[in-house]
């Protein structure tokens, strides 16, 4: 997306700089209107074979020329191109950050642009897109940066691979450079493709991003470049129809292919074997060519600033969103797409041309660049420390005032304001707890032994009363049931109560038979039926979990059975078991509504939506009259008619639904009360 488009004698190509024109138009209107363009993200890929045809064919003059590929020269050419717009993006999306968004945001968007700073970024996405913890980020004004990172890295790695083929061909003799080149295109091409199959259908968020399952879209542009053009002994209008054609294939992945299509896999066969026609057909002379189309020069100019639109035209979406909760009406976005086309043809023309073709690009000596690219780079990261320098000084004070009113059992903080009267009004001072920027990280302990994968090795932990006559209590679920360790933590010992946790993302203790094989969690629970059937005795097990019964009632009644099946021989055993009703569910707008400012009254849920979703966990216990026993919480989150985001200045949730660590914290005790209650004789 980002390469020169003179391809052979400094000529333009205008098939080129059209396809960029169409690409980048694409992934313009995916991003303003996804539901009119629906495929519009393809755009991506045509820059991707566009990239990979291009800088091949620049690499096979220096192996003609010289023998090799001047490395140092090469890389420079790619900062020099590259890096300067790039980071002038990224220093105005910093500023506008700090100036316009909530810090709820900042940790998540300061992180993101340290990782597009250092051609990182779709490494970043693709682990938080399989990160449990980071499953409700938001979008970051950066994000469209996946794709710059995964360029940058294939022209750091394909001319090595293509000095590797030179020299084996050196060594062979009997085999032309250009044979050995194609030789290794083979392989990346196939092997990145296959790859791609795989792990879309397997991991389809990771897989979006990751190089290895692109490298394949470069490698189709790269392997175009190894063949000689076409001579006149093609005939035009073969060469108008396979553009034509190309167009064609680009058209339906656009209008077609949707953000659930697994992508990319086999759906990003349609554009890129569309862009590697386009680019094969040329410029063809026949009459009914796209040609004409192509050479317009509104056509040729979008492409000519396409690298520029493409840098900014994402950050203002977004940032808009966080910064105002709403969402751009027709008139805004014409006015910001207006912006951003000048934006783009101000930064090709003062930002650039001038790096790329001035003064500075034409000194031999490479280092100076170097250090020119590591100094951009450092102002970026320089203002990622002053954010996180911020956010840390402000997370400090706010967590030592907390621990002050803790210690000092202030009767309003968090839970007890339920309890304490119509005098909690004031709260502790109008302060809220956490500070807004920790709100996703204010997770205490409860994940320091939390397994990620369902399918992992049953482990523990132990926390609280290490005495010989211990109450035994096992701690059983989700994460729902980790959020319960920050409330239990600081009372076990008071209690003298010796608590092992068996917490996995996902997996709730269940009956399991022949039929859950698929399951992930399946090794899991048949584990912990052995641990708590035959293993050293519990005097009470504690279970709870995401709320999970929803519309299908016969689904639910299954999934009901299972629980009350697996519990009955631990019952037998003499071991009492209490389920803790989960939290309700906050709508996806509560936190950003606090975030934007408003005022938390106006930020709390409606009851009934707050508990659309049953608990089936909860329904079990009741079906086993008195058997298990119920401890619910309700009465600390809700009203009886809604449930407040703030409790006595306390931020009750992190994202949709878990709770943070500090309102845990403030319903310790209500809880550990009753659980007691249950464990009585």
């Amino acid at each position: 997306m980002s390469d020169s488009t003179k391809a052979r004698r400094g000529v333009l190509r205008p098939e080129i700089q059209a396809l960029r024109a169409l690409a980048v138009l694409l992934v313009l209107l995916f991003h303003f209107w996804p539901h009119r363009i629906p495929g519009g993200y393809v755009g991506v890929d045509v820059f991707f074979a566009i990239s990979g045809f291009l800088i091949t064919a620049h690499l096979l003059k220096d192996v003609q020329r010289l023998g090799t590929v001047r490395l140092g020269s090469f890389w420079a050419r790619r900062i020099r191109r590259l890096l300067p717009a790039a980071v002038l993006v990224l220093v105005v999306t910093a500023a506008a950050v700090f100036v316009w968004v909530p810090t709820l945001y900042w940790p998540q968007i300061l992180r993101e642009i340290a990782a597009a700073t250092f051609y990182v970024e779709n490494w970043q996405l693709a682990h938080d897109s399989v990160d449990y913890l980071a499953a409700e980020n938001v979008q970051s004004p950066v994000q469209h940066y996946w794709s710059l990172s995964a360029e940058e890295q294939f022209y750091l790695v394909w001319p090595l691979l293509i000095v590797t083929a030179v020299l084996v061909a050196r060594r062979v003799r009997r085999v032309e450079p250009i044979v050995a080149i194609r030789g290794v295109l083979a392989v990346v091409v196939l092997s990145s493709f296959a790859y791609s199959v795989y792990e879309t259908s397997t991991n389809g968020a990771a897989a979006y991003f990751v190089t290895p399952t692109r490298a394949w879209e470069f490698g189709a542009g790269a392997m175009l470049a190894t063949w000689p053009a076409w001579g006149r002994s093609v005939d035009d209008r073969i060469q108008a129809a396979l553009s034509w054609l190309g167009l064609l294939l680009i058209g339906v992945a656009a209008l077609f292919l949707t953000t659930g299509t697994p992508f990319p896999g086999y759906a990003a066969l349609l554009p890129i074997v569309g862009t590697v026609c386009v680019i094969r057909a040329g410029a063809p002379s026949a009459r009914w060519s796209p040609l004409m189309l192509m050479e317009r020069a509104p056509v040729q100019r979008l492409g000519d600033w396409s690298y520029s639109v493409y840098l900014w035209h994402w950050p203002p979406i977004v940032i808009f969103g966080l910064a105002t909760g709403e969402k751009m009406t027709w008139p805004v976005k014409l006015v910001v797409i207006a912006g951003v086309v000048l934006l783009a043809a101000a930064t090709k023309r003062l930002v650039e041309d001038p790096v790329r073709f001035g003064a500075f690009s034409a000194g031999r000596r490479l280092w100076p660049q170097y250090a020119a690219g590591a100094v951009a780079m450092a102002l970026v990261m320089s203002l990622v420390a002053v954010g996180n320098q911020w956010l840390e000084r402000t997370s400090e004070a706010n967590t030592s005032r907390l621990e002050q009113l803790l210690a000092a059992r202030t009767p309003c903080l968090g839970a007890g304001a339920w309890s304490a009267g119509e005098h909690c009004d004031d709260g502790p001072g109008g302060q809220l707890f956490p500070e807004m920027s920790m709100l996703t990280k204010d997770t205490g302990p409860a994940y320091q032994c939390y397994d990620q994968e369902p399918g992992a090795e049953l482990t523990s932990c132990h926390i609280g009363s290490q005495r010989a006559d211990a109450t035994k209590i096992a701690l059983i679920g989700d994460s729902h049931a980790a959020m319960l360790i920050p409330a239990l933590e600081d009372h076990l010992d008071a209690q003298n109560w010796a608590v092992d946790t068996y917490v996995a993302r996902g997996c709730i203790w269940a009956k399991v038979g022949p039929s859950d094989q698929l399951d992930p969690c399946h090794a899991r629970r048949r584990a912990m039926a052995d641990r708590l059937g035959s293993g050293p005795k519990y005097d009470l097990v504690i279970l709870t979990g995401k709320r999970s019964a929803g519309g299908d009632r016969r689904a639910a009644e299954a999934q009901i059975r299972r629980y009350v099946e697996a519990w009955r021989p631990v019952l037998e055993r003499g071991t009492r078991i209490v389920v803790v009703v989960d939290n309700p569910t906050l709508g996806t707008d509560g936190l950003g509504c606090l975030a934007n400012g408003g005022d938390p009254r106006r930020c709390a849920i409606d009851r009934g939506a707050a508990f659309r979703t049953g608990d089936a966990l909860e329904d079990a216990a009741r079906r086993t009259k008195g058997m298990v026993h119920v401890v619910d919480l309700t009465d600390l989150f809700c009203s009886a008619t809604e449930c407040p985001l703030v409790i006595g200045n306390v931020i009750v949730y992190r994202d949709t639904h878990h709770i943070t660590a500090t309102y845990a914290r403030t319903l310790g005790t209500h809880l550990v009360e009753r659980i007691a209650g249950n464990l009585a004789p």
